[in-house]
C-alpha cells in the first residue's frame, strides 16, 4: 500500500522536535554536572576546613574537660575537708554526749551519737591523716565510753528483769506460768543489744563483752532459781529412799523448762547469729552444775545403795522419757555431739549396773564387817531385812531393772570384771525378764548360804540356832510370798504346775520346815518325863504305888520341872518377832506337851488319892496347866 506524503512529512517533523529536545536535555545535563562539580568542590572545601577546624578545637575541648574534672576534684576535696574538719569538732562536740551519764539521757538520742561517732571514725581512718592522729584516738575514747555505757545499761536492764524464780514457778509444769519480761524492758534490751552487736561487728571498736554479761546473767538467774532443788539433791538421804520422791527429779524437769524459757527469750532478744553462742552460754553453767549434782548423787548411791538405789531408777526413767527434749535443747546450742544428759545418763546406768554387782558381791562375803554383829535373841539379821528390802525395792522399778541387768548380761554380775564392760541389750521383755529371775536365784541362794554360816555363832546354843534359822527363813519366805508378783517371778511361769520343784522351796521352805521340826526336838525331854505308864499288880490296874513308883513319879515331875526352867530361863529371851512363826513353833508344844502335862497332873494330883505319890504335893508339882500355858505363850517375846 502506498504512504502518502503527508505522512511522512509529520513523521519528520516529529523526529526533529524530538532531536531538538533531546539535545536540550543534553546541554541541561551538561549545565547539572558542571554545577555538581562545583558543589563537590565546595563540599571537599567545607571537610577540609573542619577537620583543621577540629584539629583546632580538641585540644581546646580536652583542656576544658580537665579543667571542669579537677574543679570537680576541687570541690570534692573541699568538701572532704571541710566534712573531716567537721569531724574534727564533731569529736569534742560527742564526746561531751557520751561522757555523761546514760541514765540522764534519752537512749535514743545517745545511739544517734554513737553512730555520728562511728560515722566519723570510719572517716577519719580512712583518709590515713597524720594530722587526725589525735582525733581518731579521742573518737576511739568516745566510742570506748559510749561502749562500756551500753554495756552497762544491758547488765542493769537485764539484772533488773532476771530475778530468781520462785520454787513453785520452777516446778510448775505449765512453762506458761514462767513471768514475761515487761513489753517496755523488752524493747529497751533488744536496742541495746543490737547497738552492741553492730559495735562489735565494727573493725574500729574494741570488744564490746556485752554476749558474756548476757550469757552470765541469764546463767546465774537460772542456777539461783535452781538453787532450792540442787541443794535438796545434794542432801544425803536419812532413812529408806520412797519411789518417786528424788528432788533430782523435779531439778531435772525444771532444768529443761528453763533451758527452753532461755531459747525463747535468746530469740526475741538476740541478732540470729548470736543465738546459738548466747543460748548455749547461758545453759551451760546451769546444765554443769547439774551434771555435777548428778555424779555426787551417783557417787553416794555406791556406798548406800541398798536404802537408796530407788533414786537411781527413778532418775534413769527420768532422763530417758527426757531424752528427745534435752537432744532438741543442746540442737540449738548446736551441741549435738555433747549431750550431757546422755553422759550423765551412761553413768547412772553404769552405777546401776555396779550396784547389782557389788550386792551379791556383799552377799557372798560371809565376813563383811557390815554384817558382823549377830542378834543376840535370834532374831532377824539385818542382812536378811537388807536383802529383802532391797529386792523389794527392784520389784518396784522391775521394767528398768531388767533392763540394766540385760546390759550386765545374764550371770555376768558374778564376773565383776565381764559385767563392767558388758553393753549387749537382751532382745526381749521374757528374756529380761528371765535374767532378772536368775539374779533374784542367785541373790537368795547367796543370802541363805551367808545366814547358815552366820548361824555356826551360836556355838553352845543349839536351839538358838534354829530358831536363828527359822526366823530368817520365814522372813525370806513371808516377804516372798507376800510382795506383789516377786513369788511368781522367782518361780518363774511354771510355778503354778510344779510349785514342789520351785526355786523357793528349795532355797528356803524346805530348810525352814527342816528348822522347825529340829526345834522340836528341844522339847523332847519335857515330852519324855510326862510319858506315863499304867501300872498292873495280879491281873488288874494297880491303883496304890509302892515306894519304887512314887520314886519315878518323883522324878518325872523334878526333871520335868527342871528342863522346862531351863527352857523359860534361856529361851524366854529368845525372840521371835512374827507373830504367825511364833504361833507355828509353839503348836505342837501347846498341842502334844500341854494336854500330856495336863493328864499327867491330872493323875498325880493330891485330888486323885488313888496314885497318891507323896505327902508334899506343892514340893514336886509347881505348875497347874494355865500356868504352863501362860508361861509357853510367853516364850520368845524377849520380855
Amino acid at each position: 500500500m502506498a504512504i502518502s506524503t503527508d505522512g511522512v512529512r509529520d513523521n519528520k517533523t516529529f523526529l526533529d522536535e524530538e532531536a531538538a529536545e533531546l539535545d536540550g536535555l543534553v546541554t541541561s545535563l551538561d549545565k547539572t554536572n558542571a554545577v555538581s562539580s562545583k558543589m563537590v568542590g565546595i563540599l571537599n572545601s567545607f571537610d577540609t576546613r573542619l577537620a583543621h577546624l577540629e584539629s583546632s578545637v580538641l585540644p581546646i575541648h580536652k583542656s576544658t574537660q580537665n579543667l571542669t574534672r579537677l574543679a570537680g576534684n576541687m570541690n570534692q576535696t573541699v568538701a572532704s575537708l571541710e566534712a573531716i574538719l567537721g569531724y574534727f569538732d564533731l569529736a569534742a562536740q560527742e564526746e561531751a554526749v557520751v561522757m555523761s551519764p546514760l541514765a540522764d539521757q534519752d537512749l535514743q538520742t545517745f545511739l544517734q551519737s554513737v553512730g555520728r561517732i562511728r560515722e566519723a571514725l570510719r572517716a577519719m581512718t580512712s583518709v590515713n591523716l597524720k594530722a587526725g592522729d589525735r582525733v581518731v584516738q579521742q573518737l576511739k575514747r568516745s566510742l570506748k565510753a559510749a561502749t562500756g555505757q551500753l554495756h552497762e545499761k544491758l547488765k542493769q536492764q537485764l539484772t533488773q528483769n532476771s530475778p530468781s524464780l520462785d520454787l513453785k514457778i520452777v516446778t510448775s509444769s505449765d512453762r506458761k506460768d514462767i513471768p514475761s519480761l515487761p513489753p517496755n524492758a523488752v524493747q529497751t534490751l533488744v536496742t541495746l543489744t543490737k547497738a552492741l552487736a553492730e559495735i562489735e561487728a565494727d573493725p574500729n571498736s574494741a570488744p564490746t563483752g556485752y554476749l558474756k554479761s548476757y550469757c552470765e546473767i541469764r546463767a546465774n538467774s537460772m542456777i539461783k532459781s535452781l538453787t532450792p532443788l540442787y541443794q535438796s539433791s545434794m542432801v544425803e538421804l536419812r532413812g529408806v529412799y520412797d519411789k518417786g520422791s528424788s528432788p533430782f527429779i523435779p531439778y531435772t524437769t525444771s532444768l529443761l523448762k528453763l533451758c527452753r524459757n532461755e531459747a525463747d527469750l535468746s530469740d526475741t532478744l538476740l541478732d540470729a547469729k548470736m543465738l546459738s553462742l548466747a543460748f548455749m552460754g547461758s545453759i551451760m553453767p546451769p546444765i554443769e552444775q547439774w551434771v555435777e549434782c548428778g555424779r555426787t548423787i551417783t557417787r553416794r548411791v555406791r556406798k548406800t545403795y541398798t536404802s537408796e538405789v530407788g533414786i537411781l531408777f527413778d532418775v534413769i526413767e527420768t532422763l530417758e522419757s527426757s531424752m528427745n527434749t534435752f537432744e532438741s535443747v543442746f540442737g540449738l546450742a548446736r551441741r549435738q555431739k555433747e549431750n550431757d544428759a546422755l553422759e550423765l545418763l551412761k553413768s547412772f546406768k553404769a552405777a546401776a549396773m555396779r550396784t547389782f554387782i557389788d550386792f551379791i558381791s556383799e552377799l557372798r562375803n560371809h565376813n563383811n564387817p557390815k554384817y558382823q554383829a549377830m542378834p543376840l535373841d535370834g532374831t532377824v539379821h539385818q542382812l536378811t531385812s537388807d536383802t529383802l528390802n532391797y529386792v523389794k525395792r527392784l520389784m518396784a522399778y522391775q521394767p528398768i531393772v531388767e533392763s540394766v541387768l540385760a546390759l550386765i548380761g545374764d550371770g555376768n554380775w558374778n564376773n565383776p570384771e565381764a559385767g563392767a564392760n558388758r553393753r549387749s541389750q537382751a532382745p526381749s521383755r521374757s528374756a529380761r525378764s528371765a535374767v532378772f529371775q536368775r539374779y533374784l536365784a542367785d541373790v537368795l541362794e547367796a543370802l541363805v548360804q551367808n545366814i547358815d554360816s552366820k548361824s555356826k555363832f551360836y556355838k553352845k546354843g543349839q536351839s538358838l540356832t534354829q530358831l536363828f534359822l527359822l526366823n530368817n527363813y520365814f522372813y525370806i519366805s513371808k516377804s516372798v510370798r507376800t510382795h506383789p508378783g516377786l513369788l511368781d517371778l522367782i518361780n518363774g511361769p511354771d510355778a503354778a504346775n510344779a510349785p514342789a520343784n520351785s526355786l523357793a522351796s528349795a532355797v528356803y521352805e524346805r530348810p525352814l520346815k527342816q528348822n522347825a521340826d529340829l526345834y522340836q526336838d528341844n522339847w523332847k525331854p519335857c515330852v519324855e518325863h510326862l510319858m506315863d505308864v499304867t501300872y498292873v499288880h495280879e491281873g488288874g490296874v494297880q491303883h496304890a504305888l509302892n515306894s519304887n513308883q512314887r520314886q519315878v513319879v518323883k522324878d518325872k515331875f523334878k526333871n520335868f520341872n527342871h528342863d522346862f526352867d531351863e527352857l523359860w530361863k534361856t529361851q524366854k529371851q529368845y525372840s521371835i518377832p512374827d507373830q504367825d512363826l511364833r504361833q507355828m513353833v509353839l503348836r505342837d508344844v501347846n498341842q502334844i506337851m500341854i494336854p500330856m502335862y495336863e493328864k499327867f497332873l491330872n493323875k498325880y494330883s493330891s485330888n486323885n488319892s488313888s496314885y497318891e505319890f507323896t505327902k508334899n504335893v506343892q514340893k514336886y508339882i509347881r505348875y497347874d496347866v494355865s500356868m504352863v500355858k501362860d508361861m509357853v505363850n510367853q516364850f520368845f517375846t524377849n520380855t
